[in-house]
């Protein structure tokens, strides 16, 4: 008697974990792999980045998406990766600035920048983004390096 209580205890324990582990999973809809994983070195602490099924439209293209979640969630935000031609162009974007970075002879760094209003604007460093307009002198580089530089480097730009 005493064995089958402790049974349906520890069944009636493991049956709450997998209820709770398995909403946490699927909280947003989506379960969603680690893509890549960093640390800033500023108040944004690490970061982690996972891949979504969304895709961004600009310019008639499409963009693949990628979540970026910082321990300071108020430096969350996405990074849209267009995987054509000899160098890729990624946009870090949320509903106050979007950045483009790209490669140039001179290497890859941040090229462009706009702003939903000047409040936002002048949240941002202009010194750093000058600092980041070449983050890798080399014509091409991979994915995840890029998208590591750009969750690592972002967040300076933010005074």
């Amino acid at each position: 008697m005493k064995s089958t209580v402790n049974y349906l205890k520890r069944f009636a324990a493991v049956a709450v974990a997998i209820l709770f582990v398995s909403t946490a999973v699927f909280a947003d809809g989506e379960a969603t792999e680690v893509y890549l994983s960093g640390s800033t070195n500023t108040a944004a602490g690490d970061f982690v980045v996972t891949g979504t099924d969304e895709v961004y439209h600009f310019q008639g293209e499409e963009f693949q998406v990628y979540n970026v979640y910082y321990d300071n969630p108020s430096h969350n935000m996405k990074i849209a990766v267009l995987d054509e031609g000899d160098c890729k162009s990624y946009i870090a974007f949320t509903d106050g600035y979007w950045f483009m970075y790209n490669c140039t002879k001179e290497g890859f760094g941040v090229r462009k920048a706009m702003f939903t209003s000047a409040l936002v604007r002048d949240g941002f460093d202009a010194r750093q983004y000058s600092n980041q307009t070449i983050l890798v002198k080399k014509k091409n580089i991979e994915r995840d390096q890029a998208v590591g530089l750009i969750a690592a480097y972002l967040p300076k730009l933010q005074g």
